[in-house]
Order: structure tokens, then sequence, then C-alpha cells
């Protein structure tokens, strides 16, 4: 048995006693160094945790094939931005059960005394800085880490012309805990060293900093495609890859329903003429372009500079391989799966409730796409297909050009039972 527990912010007198219990009872414990430390006298076996992840899961998988009860020691709470999808990903078969822990965000909004009930919350941590919302319409809680340090994400709102107050702790329940209130402005010149810190963003905002980040941040507004679907094809850089032509593409977005601060995930992106569109339907949300093909990904960082997009973040790879670096989204737009439209749907962490929209140019892709979304649960199953027909001028006529016929599926997540 695999048991994932949290052990808050890592201090004992934060362990409350079940928890010590747990893993003093475990025959193995799996953990960060001063994970391990909390428990001096545990007699079983140890593992620490390294930057090695995979030679850590080897360790796990012997110890489960040696039928023995195991406790992976997570941070904070483990159902927030911990180690808990990875296991639960190489070890479908195992039974998983999940302790919770003080969250690092938990302590945070305690330390300030906010109600966190209806914040957003986001990491940075290992992931690009354009996941931060562009417009802080409510309280935000950031986990940093890696390069993203806290005088990072306080740039990155200075160089949209915002100054919002931003509450930042450093190394909470520590005796060299640090918490301060500050606007952007005074956290980017912090000289200290704040690798362990977690904040949280206030709405409030003073718009103006100065007349240059003032002009910066008017010229990246003017950039940022605002709601503007059916760009005209020839305005994406294409090269040799194929691209969603733009009839479709507002079909597409039209049946994902998409709201201004959905996170949404682009399978397959191509050229990312969808995803530079969803973006900019998302203006307090973001995007992940997922491509495989080095250079549809060059592409779609082209286009994304040529549209001043800044709220795409191209994740490099294969679907579902790359799923551990995404965070839950509520919209898939799936259009390449290279034939693993199953495992796709299957591991997509689409929260319940959620929109899919998957194009197929093929029956054979549409009826696999249309059994799996029944199998799986997915509610208010539509089915359209598509051909757009442009008339193109010759000479002092117009000739119809048909463009391929296509698919498109759209479906809500439902809740399995």
């Amino acid at each position: 048995m695999l048991k994932v527990i949290g052990i808050g912010p890592g201090r004992t007198e934060w362990l409350p006693p079940a928890v010590i219990d747990l893993a003093m009872n475990c025959e193995v414990l799996i953990g960060g160094s001063r994970a391990l430390k909390l428990f001096p006298d545990f007699l079983g076996g140890q593992h620490c945790l390294t930057g090695d992840l995979k030679a850590s899961l080897e360790v796990i998988r012997t110890a489960l094939l040696a039928e023995k009860e195991i406790g992976v020691l997570v941070s904070g709470d483990p159902g927030f931005f911990s180690l808990l999808p990875r296991l639960k990903k190489e070890f479908p078969g195992e039974q998983i059960e999940v302790y919770p822990g003080i969250s690092s965000l938990q302590f945070a909004f305690a330390r300030a005394g906010l109600p966190w009930q209806e914040a957003d919350f986001v990491s940075v941590h290992g992931r690009d800085l354009s996941v931060l919302p562009t417009q802080i319409r409510r309280l935000t809680g950031v986990l940093t880490g890696g390069t993203n340090t806290p005088q990072r994400v306080a740039q990155f709102y200075i160089d949209l012309g915002q100054n919002p107050n931003i509450s930042m702790g450093n190394a909470l329940a520590y005796p060299e805990e640090l918490w301060q209130t500050m606007d952007a402005r005074h956290l980017a010149q912090e000289g200290a060293s704040l690798k362990n810190a977690i904040l949280i963003l206030h709405p409030e905002l003073d718009p103006v900093i100065d007349d240059q980040a003032k002009n910066s941040a008017h010229n990246s507004a003017n950039n940022v495609l605002r709601g503007r679907i059916g760009i005209p094809d020839q305005e994406f850089l294409r090269g040799n890859v194929p691209m969603t032509k733009s009839e479709i593409r507002v079909q597409v977005l039209a049946k994902a329903q998409i709201s201004r601060s959905d996170s949404i995930v682009d399978i397959g992106a191509g050229t990312g003429s969808i995803s530079i569109e969803a973006a900019g339907l998302v203006p307090e949300g973001v995007v992940y372009a997922i491509e495989h093909n080095p250079e549809a990904q060059a592409l779609i960082l082209a286009n994304q500079q040529k549209f001043g997009v800044s709220n795409l973040h191209l994740i490099p790879g294969s679907a579902p391989d790359v799923f551990p670096e995404l965070p839950p989204v509520n919209v898939c737009i799936i259009g390449g799966s290279k034939g693993r439209l199953e495992d796709i749907l299957l591991n997509v962490p689409l929260l319940e409730g959620g929109r899919i929209v998957i194009t197929a140019v093929t029956l054979e892709t549409m009826s696999q796409g249309v059994k799996l979304l029944s199998e799986l649960d997915y509610q208010d199953i539509d089915i359209v297909s598509l051909q757009a027909v442009r008339w193109q001028p010759v000479h002092n006529l117009h000739m119809a050009q048909a463009l391929n016929p296509i698919f498109i599926l759209s479906a809500r997540k439902g809740v399995r039972l």
C-alpha cells in the first residue's frame, strides 16, 4: 500500500498526532531530508528524495513488489501541487491513500488573516510567468520557486504597468520566517534571498507607475488579441505545419464556451492559431499549447511574439506524456492525438464540468471519440460536421475552393460515480 502523507510546514509542532502515527507505522518512509528528520525514531527503511525522481520511483516500485507499506512524505498538502499526480500516474493499479496536511498557501492566508474560499491559486515553480493573471480580479495565492522569485513576480506586474500590493511569506513557520506586505515596486527591489516564498496578490491596483511603464503597458495592450477570433489565415506564420483554417477555428472556439478566467489546453497545437485566439478570450486565464513537432513549437513561439500574447505557455512534447506539467484546466481542445486519444481522455486534468472539443478528419477518429466520451460519462455530447467553401476571384469570376470536411465533437465532463 502507498500512503501519501502531508507534513504541512515541515515543523514537528505542526504535525498532528494522527500523521505521526501514520508515518511511524509504515515500513518504508520516502521524503526529503527535512521531512525524514521529523521522524528520528523511525526504525524502518528510509529513502531521501533528491532531484533524481526516477530513482525514487524505482525504490517505491521495488518496495511495492515486496508488499511493503510505504509512506511518501510531501510538504504542505498532497492535493496541492505535490507529487501525488505523478504517483497516481506511475502506479495506477496500486491502492493509494492520501492524508492531508496544512498547505503553504493555507498557512499564508492564515498569517494574513484573510479568507481564501474565493481566492485564485497558481504556481510559477517550474512554470513560465505567463501563467500569472494579467489582471488581478480577486485575491490570488502564488507558489514561487526556482528562478521565479517573488522579485520576478513583482517585476512581471511592473512591466504590465501595475503596482499591486503583495503579501509575501518566506520560510513560514520557521525561526527565520519573514512576513511582509508591500507594493510590487518595493518587492522588486527587495535584496533578501527569498527561496521558500508564498505570495498573496491583492486586487487593489495602482494602475500607473511611471510614464515609461504606462506607455509600455499601453503598447502591450494594443498587441494583445482581446476577443478577436477568425483571424485571417495569412496573418499567421505557418511554415510547413498544418493549420486549422479560420472558418473551423471560429466553430471550435464557439463549442468550447470559453470564459474570461479559464485555463485551456490545446493538444496538438500546430502553428498555435487556436491557442493564440483562445488566449485573447481569457484575459484573466491562461492557455497551454502542447506540441511535439520542433518546427511547430518554433512557429507557436513566433506567432505568440507576433500577436503580443502574454498568457500563452508552450509545453513541448506529446500528450499524455507531458500532462504532469499541466495544472487542472477548464477547457481541453484536441486537434491532434497521434493515435492516443483514449490515453489523452483518460488522463487529461480536466475539471468536472469542464468542456472538451475534439476535431477529427476521419470517420474512424470521430467514431472513436464518440465512443470514448460516452464510456467516460461525458455529458451533452454534440457532433457537427462542417465543410467550408471559399469563393476565390478568378479574373472577373469567383470559383469555389472547398476546404477539407471536418468533424467537431464537443462535450462536458460529468461526475464519475
